[in-house]
């Protein structure tokens, strides 16, 4: 039996334009989502992960950003040739997404329970206010809220930092999407509270059937929560596989310094004292980038061929399922 393909994104090019000029923040990005799974897309800061999650909610602010190529394709519609207001009508309905800082996501004016019901209101007006009120206490419920009849009557400043996200999880939910979109929902949590809501998620997928996308820079948390793996850099897609694969075997070099970089731990659980490993050298500016591989100037496998003889590596099936863009990938 095929797996149901929800989401198909092919040649995404997002622009901005800024006082130094046009700079193409997302290049050409191909990504799949598909029902019950979960996306996990990797990379350091400004690395176009969020770019991309809010190409696929029409969120991205223009001015001065445009989605200037590529299609972006739920259910084989492709939302960039949607009017706004039917947009409306998938954006937190079909498609949700989760924000990193629920205290600047949350209303601090209005409870919990209105800003919940808010997003019935939109999307399911169909109901009376007394099946939205019981449909915002399941919400809560189903995230592990407890006395959920309670929580609804208070203001985000009365909750903890995990309960804030719980309700951004809720509120994200209501609707039952088909795609829950996370970005980087666990990055002001502490670590008990961060594996509570990776375990949340996961079991709500479950239960739920939905795709999720996970944008993350913790390569920690993919190994928990993801199915597949795409690792971007300078706004492109360097490297692609099952997740298995690309933590057994990374064939970019940049993916392998991400690994590296993880802690490590002996038998007892204790982390290693040796220092961490880091990747050499800085992220280059998108205004700045050098021929051929973004990568060049960090990479220990660097040839004349990284350096722009022949133009950019393409991402490319090097292994069945398991893609790079790199000219000399790792054996």
């Amino acid at each position: 039996m095929s797996e149901e393909k929800l989401l198909e994104i092919r040649n995404l090019q997002v622009q901005f334009n800024t006082d130094r000029g046009a700079v193409t923040a997302v290049k050409g990005v191909d990504l799949d989502v598909y029902r019950g799974k979960t996306l996990g897309i990797v990379g350091e800061s400004g690395s176009g992960k969020s770019v991309t999650a809010l190409s696929i909610m029409r969120l991205i602010p223009d001015p001065p950003g445009k989605i200037i190529e590529g299609h972006i394709k739920f259910k084989g519609e492709n939302l960039l040739d949607i009017s706004l207001s039917d947009m409306r009508k998938i954006r937190g309905n079909k498609i949700a997404m989760i924000f990193q800082e629920p205290m600047t996501s949350l209303n601090p004016v209005f409870t919990v329970g209105n800003q919940i019901m808010e997003v019935l209101d939109l999307h399911q007006s169909h109901l009376s206010k007394k099946q939205k009120i019981a449909k915002c206490i399941e919400s809560l419920d189903l995230v592990g809220i407890p006395a959920p009849e309670k929580r609804i009557k208070e203001y985000p400043h009365q909750l903890s930092g995990g309960m804030r996200q719980r309700v951004m999880i809720a509120m994200a939910l209501a609707c039952e999407p088909d795609i829950l979109i996370a970005d980087e929902p666990t990055t002001a949590l502490d670590v008990t509270i961060q594996a509570q809501i990776l375990e949340l998620m996961n079991s709500l997928k479950e239960k739920m059937g939905m795709g999720i996308i996970f944008i993350t820079h913790d390569l920690g948390v993919v190994a928990e929560m993801c199915d597949e793996v795409a690792v971007m850099y300078c706004g492109k897609i360097i490297e692609e596989s099952d997740v298995f694969t690309i933590f057994k075997h990374p064939m970019h070099p940049y993916t392998k310094g991400l690994m590296e970089s993880i802690p490590s731990f002996d038998s007892t659980g204790i982390e290693a004292k040796s220092r961490l490993k880091t990747i050499e050298g800085m992220v280059p500016s998108l205004f700045d980038l050098p021929k051929g591989c973004n990568f060049q100037d960090r990479c220990s496998e660097v040839t004349d061929e990284c350096r722009g003889i022949k133009g950019p590596p393409v991402l490319e099936d090097l292994v069945a399922g398991h893609k790079a863009a790199c000219f000399n990938p790792l054996k």
